[in-house]
């Protein structure tokens, strides 16, 4: 693993112990994110072609929270 971003994942857990962590750094925007636009679509169709179905799913979700501006 000699490319920079994973040398510097073995500087990380010293930096936090030194420093503690970003204050406005959290993935919790990310993780509900991926339930919203991932998992619960997954459920609610029939499961063949899912990846189809998830993305004519977020793609009419999306259109339509812009049509609402």
């Amino acid at each position: 693993f000699n490319f920079p971003k994973m040398h510097l994942m073995g500087h990380f857990a010293e930096h936090i112990r030194q420093y503690g962590n970003i204050p406005d750094y959290s993935t919790e925007s990310c993780e509900s994110a991926h339930r919203d636009q991932i998992k619960i679509p997954y459920r609610q169709r029939n499961r063949v072609e899912s990846a189809m179905q998830i993305l004519r799913t977020f793609n009419r979700d999306y259109t339509f929270s812009i049509c609402a501006l």
